[in-house]
Order: structure tokens, then C-alpha cells, then sequence
């Protein structure tokens, strides 16, 4: 799932949009992190287009903005997003990301067989399983089948494969 980088007095946090549309104060006037938007202050839009597992991002701002992606105005007022893309709004900084965590769930099937990229035994609907944030091959992933876990990285990418590993990128590695 994508997330926004947003800095806060203790560093970065990644808030995950789970909305298909967020607003950006942009312009001089901004707002505290929570609040509404009060009149008069326009808003640049993120807005997910697209179902399934890969949604696209885009970046819609008013007019005359002073938003900034990557450094530059928004050509048109519309701009899809890229992973790590740096939007500058309202005098904020963020960053948008489309990394995603591992997390194990319940495979929920596909129209043919999945196996599973370390045993290669079918990857049933409804076990437990994993999909490597990386380049999105399934693992079975339970007490019998910890492939997933079996070792530190992924058998395709190299992704780290610990369950609690975190973000691989954040702002301060740039």
C-alpha cells in the first residue's frame, strides 16, 4: 500500500493512504497536521486511479501553486507519482512511496496455480502466505511452510524477509 513521508517534530512517519483521495494545503496559508482546510485556501489532491494491486497515484494542484514535484511545478496542474517523488506543499516537504511491508494473510487465490517461490508446492487460497514487497512472488508462510522466513532475504530480490524489518528506504537516506 502506498504512504506519504511526512516530517514531524521526531522525524519521519510514513502514513499509509488508505483513502483514495488526500488534500495538501498549498500556497502560504497551510494547516496543522488534522485540521480542515479553511476557505479561500486551495488544496493540491493526491488521488489513487485504478484497482487490484497496482493502483496509480496522481497529484492534481490548483493554478499558480506553489507545489513542486522533484523540484518542479506541476506541468498542467496534473502529475502521476513515482515512488520516492518529493512533493513540496504549502511549505511542507514530503515524500511519496509505494514500498509496502511483508505481512502475512491468507492468499486469497488467484485464476491459476501459485507456487510458492521457496518449496514450490502450490499456494493454497485461504493459507497463510506472504508476497515480497520486492518483485511479488508468494511464499507459504506457517508453522509447517516458514518459507517466507527460512532465510534473511528473498530467493528473487534479495528482500529482506524479516517480518519486522520495516521500511528499506526512508527520507533520511536520500
Amino acid at each position: 500500500m502506498a504512504h506519504l513521508w511526512v516530517q514531524g517534530e521526531g522525524g519521519w512517519d510514513a502514513q499509509r493512504l488508505e483513502v483514495a483521495r488526500l488534500e495538501l494545503a498549498c500556497g502560504t496559508s497551510g494547516r496543522a497536521e488534522g485540521e480542515q482546510l479553511t476557505a479561500g485556501v486551495e488544496a493540491a489532491k493526491l488521488i489513487r486511479t485504478g484497482e487490484g494491486g497496482s493502483p496509480v497515484w496522481a497529484l492534481i494542484a490548483p493554478h499558480n501553486s506553489d507545489v513542486r514535484v522533484n523540484g518542479r511545478a506541476i506541468f498542467a496542474g496534473l502529475r502521476a507519482l513515482a515512488d520516492r517523488d518529493e512533493i513540496r506543499a504549502g511549505g511542507k516537504l514530503h515524500y511519496f512511496s509505494t514500498e509496502t511491508l511483508a505481512s502475512v494473510e491468507a492468499f486469497p487465490g488467484a485464476e491459476r496455480p501459485v507456487y510458492c517461490g521457496r518449496c514450490r508446492q502450490q499456494v493454497e487460497e485461504g493459507t497463510p502466505a506472504v508476497r515480497c514487497p520486492g518483485c511479488g512472488v508468494w511464499y507459504n508462510e506457517s508453522a509447517e511452510l516458514p518459507c517466507w522466513t527460512y532465510t534473511e532475504k528473498c530467493t528473487f530480490c534479495g528482500h529482506p524477509t524479516a517480518l519486522d524489518a520495516g521500511f528499506a528506504w526512508t527520507p533520511e537516506e536520500e
